[in-house]
C-alpha cells in the first residue's frame, strides 16, 4: 500500500506538471479553444478545404489537452477511492477484498502512468512538422528475394503500430519483388504527431535470420516525411530549370492497363540530388502532381533540418549520408534481439516489435532527442 500511495503522489506531479507546461486551463487557452470552436462551426469552412482541415486539427488537439484534465482527475479519483476501501476492507479483516481493491489501484495508476509518458512524448516534439501525419518510404537494399520479404515485415511493423496508436494507414504504391515480397513500398499514415512519432525512423533496417538454410544479412531503407497542407507546399517556389523529370512503366505482375503506359513519374532535384518517384495514381500527370508536392515537402524538412535559408544551400550529400546511415539491428537467429543503433536501447522479443510494439524504441529515441536539445 506504501508503494502505491508513492506512485499516486508522483503521478500527481507529473500530471499537475504536465498540465501546467501545456498551458491548458489558462486564460489563453480558454480564448484559443472559444476561438477555435467557433470558427470549425461556420456553416463556410469547407470552402477551403485546406484550412479547414489545419482548423479541424486544432481542434482535435485542443479535445485531447482538455479531455487530459479530466483523465487526471478521474484516474486520481480512482486510485484514492480504492486505496480507502482497501483499507477498510482489511481492518473489517475482508482480505481478499482488500487485495482485489488494491489491484485495482494499480491497474488505474498503469493507465495513468501511459496516458501521461504519452503526453510526455508530445510535449517533447515541437519541431515545426511534429504535429503532422506523414508518408513512409520503405526500399529493399541488397540481397534479392530476402531483401523484398523484409520490406514487407517492416510494413507490417509500422501499420500494426499505427493501428496501436489510433492512426490509420494507407498503401499509396509498391513495387512487387521479382519472386516475392515488395521492392519497395509507400504508404501514409494519418494522425496526429504521426511524424514527430516516426521521423527518426529514417536510415538503414538491418536484418539477421536463417534464409534457405543460411545465416543471411538484409537491409532495407525507410523514409519518412510529413504530409503538408497544400498551401504549405504550394507556397514553396521551384525553378523548373532545376527539376528533371523521367517517366516509366508501373512495375507488376499480369497485364494490368497501368503497365501498358508510362504513368509512372520520377522527378530530381538537381541542386541537391533529391529525388521522388510516384505511382500512386492512373495517370501520369496526376502522378507528376504528387511528386512535385512529395518533393516539396522533403525539401522544406531538409530546408528545416539543416537550418538554411534557401533551396539552393540544401546539400545533398550530407542527405545521402543520412539516408545510408545505420539505425537499428534486428537479429532473428541465433538469438532474438532488437537494438537501436543510436539510442542504445534493446529487447529480447523481436517478434513483438515486429508484430508493431515500436513504443518502447520511439519513446528511448524522443527523449535521447528532448536530453541533447536540452543540453
Amino acid at each position: 500500500e506504501y508503494q502505491l500511495k508513492q506512485n499516486l503522489e508522483k503521478l500527481q506531479r507529473r500530471s499537475e506538471m504536465l498540465l501546467e507546461q501545456s498551458g491548458v486551463q489558462t486564460p489563453e487557452f480558454e480564448a484559443e479553444a472559444k476561438a477555435i470552436r467557433a470558427e470549425s462551426e461556420l456553416p463556410d469552412l469547407w470552402n477551403d478545404a485546406s484550412h479547414a482541415q489545419k482548423v479541424m486539427a486544432k481542434l482535435r488537439r485542443l479535445e485531447a489537452s482538455e479531455k487530459r484534465v479530466e483523465d487526471y482527475s478521474s484516474f486520481g479519483d480512482e486510485v484514492q477511492t480504492a486505496l480507502e476501501l482497501a483499507k477498510e476492507a482489511e481492518v473489517a479483516g475482508d482480505m481478499d477484498e482488500s487485495l482485489m481493491l488494491r489491484e485495482e489501484a494499480s491497474g488505474a495508476l498503469e493507465r495513468w502512468e501511459a496516458e501521461v509518458s504519452q503526453a510526455e512524448v508530445e510535449l517533447m516534439m515541437g519541431g515545426k512538422y511534429d504535429a503532422h501525419s506523414c508518408q513512409i518510404n520503405i526500399y529493399a537494399g541488397a540481397g534479392g528475394d530476402e531483401a523484398c520479404d523484409w520490406v514487407c515485415m517492416l510494413e507490417k511493423m509500422y501499420t500494426n503500430y499505427a493501428e496501436q496508436k489510433g492512426w490509420s494507414a494507407k498503401r499509396l504504391s509498391f513495387t512487387e519483388g521479382d519472386m516475392l515480397g515488395l521492392k519497395s513500398v509507400e504508404f501514409e499514415v494519418e494522425g496526429d504527431y504521426a511524424f514527430g512519432m516516426m521521423q527518426r525512423e529514417t536510415g538503414t533496417h538491418r536484418l539477421v535470420r536463417i534464409w534457405n538454410g543460411k545465416r543471411q544479412t538484409t537491409f532495407a531503407g525507410v523514409e519518412v516525411v510529413p504530409v503538408m497542407p497544400e498551401d504549405t507546399v504550394g507556397d514553396l517556389e521551384i525553378d523548373p530549370k532545376d527539376l528533371q523529370w523521367e517517366t516509366f512503366r508501373c512495375g507488376g505482375k499480369g497485364g494490368q492497363n497501368v503497365n501498358k503506359l508510362e504513368t509512372g513519374v520520377r522527378v530530381i532535384h538537381v541542386p541537391s540530388g533529391i529525388r521522388v518517384r510516384c505511382t500512386a495514381e492512373r495517370s501520369q500527370q496526376d502522378n507528376r502532381s504528387k511528386a512535385l508536392a512529395w518533393l516539396k515537402a522533403k525539401l522544406l524538412l531538409i530546408q528545416e533540418q539543416q537550418k538554411v535559408q534557401e533551396l539552393q544551400a540544401i546539400k545533398g550529400d550530407l542527405v545521402s549520408a543520412e539516408w545510408g546511415a545505420q539505425v537499428r539491428n534486428y537479429v532473428l537467429q541465433p538469438y532474438t534481439m532488437v537494438k537501436d543503433v543510436r539510442s542504445g536501447h534493446e529487447r529480447g522479443d523481436a517478434d513483438r516489435v515486429l508484430n508493431g510494439d515500436l513504443e518502447s524504441h520511439v519513446d528511448a529515441l524522443l527523449r535521447m532527442g528532448a536530453t541533447s536539445k536540452a543540453a
